[in-house]
């Protein structure tokens, strides 16, 4: 029974994201038809309707035989993958609920894009970058409180300035705060600007501060794309291929390391890797 749930997990994984793919052009067909839902054929609208039921029933399908086979079902649940998983069917789901109004449930629907998010999984290089960026998180929070404090520091300067001369602009504070995401990515959007001297001359040291700041954080998803490239450490790996190649037990592993792919996917770069040194 498991081997025969392990070959259907490597079959769902293989079509997913074709599935996916699918999934996205006829929704974003369907958001084109919203509007003249009323216009539709209701043979049409029901043909969206059941597409949506399938695939959302084998992404079901795919989640229940990874908690099936997990080796660690707990962990597998707490895991970015499985959560990624849970998140991309949960909508469907919660779209049975008969409590919701028009525009929850539209943002339900919405919330379907959310399956993009599986690409992580389907994608080895897409899987190494996340990889590589979990790796680089300790990184992630000096860069994260330097804009925390930048924004925060920035917005009130501006709200305190500008607040009396342009009561009507930066009526609030979230007015303020909307300005300075806009300054420190020099967008620039126009609908809010400062126009006393004071105003004018903290935006330009807080737009070349900003600069700085989004020049950091595309640095960091660089070196994170750059790690995501580097061959693994070869050196143990070799070793490891080696004495199996010697021993005549090659063909064994690669099959048993196949085999715990299926039903565990993140195994891939491993076993790609035994696979290239084993030849």
């Amino acid at each position: 029974m498991p081997g025969i749930l392990s070959s259907l997990l490597a079959a769902v994984h293989r079509f997913g994201p074709y599935v996916l793919a699918v999934n996205m052009i006829l929704y974003f067909i369907e958001l084109q038809y919203t509007q003249t839902r009323s216009s539709l054929d209701a043979g049409a609208w029901a043909g969206f309707i059941w597409i949506e039921r399938v695939i959302a029933g084998f992404f079901t399908l795919e989640y229940v035989l990874r908690i099936k086979l997990a080796p660690h079902k707990g962990k597998y649940l707490r895991s970015g993958l499985g959560l990624i998983d849970l998140v991309s069917i949960l909508p469907f789901w919660i779209g049975f609920y008969p409590g919701l109004t028009q525009e929850q449930l539209g943002l339900v629907r919405g919330a379907r894009t959310l399956r993009l998010l599986k690409m992580f999984r389907y994608s080895p290089k897409l899987a190494e970058f996340a990889r590589s960026m979990y790796t680089n998180r300790v990184r992630v929070i000096p860069i994260f409180l330097i804009t925390i404090m930048y924004l925060m520091i920035s917005s009130t300067v501006i709200y305190e300035v500008e607040r009396r001369a342009q009561p009507e602009v930066f009526n609030v504070y979230g007015d303020s705060i909307w300005w300075a995401v806009v300054t420190s990515t020099t967008v620039g959007y126009g609908d809010k600007y400062p126009v006393t001297p004071l105003g004018q001359g903290a935006t330009v040291l807080m737009m070349m501060v900003g600069i700085g700041i989004v020049g950091m954080i595309f640095g960091f998803f660089a070196d994170s794309f750059h790690d995501s490239r580097q061959p693994l450490e070869p050196t143990l790996m070799e070793e490891y291929c080696r004495g199996v190649r010697e021993e005549g037990t090659e063909g064994r592993t690669v099959q048993a390391l196949r085999q715990t792919h299926r039903s565990n996917p993140q195994f891939l770069i491993f076993a790609d890797t035994v696979d290239r040194y084993i030849g």
